[in-house]
């Protein structure tokens, strides 16, 4: 399948595994340069070696934890660099736990906002400025099926990967930024899990 990607430059967030791990190989197999982030530099070159070797497109990776608010500014910047600019931007963390309303105290809800609402809303911020030198700039945003559809004994997930949505919705109608948002759940391939 041709995306229209090749020679396209991406940072993938949460990629080391998982759904960015599948998100990142599809982009390299398309011909993207693909730059991987997680906190597990181990991982990380597993992942980014197994692209590689797999799609015979060279990815990249920076290690560190978007969720950390120090830490986007000099992600960002690293891919970047690499990559020599940045044409895509995909973020995406792992989730909050899981749990009842009534189990979490206020430090844990703050925690959970930063994973999964600021880290994107930090990534984001940062990889503007990169993204609108870019004549095909996009920004994805990958949360879960629970901003469709609550899921039971995930109110933390469910309450703040909504916001996510909101977030990338209204960039979406901004005029003054130039970028296409991704917003639609998508099918995954099955090994996705298992790398």
């Amino acid at each position: 399948m041709d995306l229209g990607l090749k020679g396209k430059k991406a940072f993938v967030g949460g990629s080391s595994r998982g759904l960015g791990f599948a998100t990142a190989r599809i982009l390299a197999e398309e011909g993207c340069q693909v730059v991987l982030n997680g906190r597990d530099s181990e991982k990380l070159n597993q992942a980014a070696s197994k692209i590689t070797s797999d799609t015979g497109e060279k990815a990249f990776y920076v290690v560190g934890d978007a969720a950390d608010p120090d830490q986007p500014k000099k992600l960002i910047q690293e891919a970047a660099e690499i990559l020599g600019g940045l044409d895509l931007l995909v973020t995406n963390t792992g989730g909050p736990p899981a749990g009842e309303f009534e189990s979490f105290d206020e430090k844990t809800w703050q925690r959970a906002i930063d994973l999964a609402f600021m880290s994107h809303v930090r990534i984001i911020n940062n990889a503007l400025p990169y993204l609108k030198e870019s004549s095909h700039a996009s920004v994805v945003t990958v949360t879960s099926y629970s901003v469709k559809q609550p899921i039971p004994n995930l109110v933390l997930s469910n309450s703040i990967r909504s916001a996510t949505i909101g977030l990338t919705k209204t960039l979406a109608l901004e005029p003054t930024n130039r970028l296409r948002h991704q917003n639609r759940p998508h099918q995954i391939p099955a090994w996705a899990e298992y790398q």
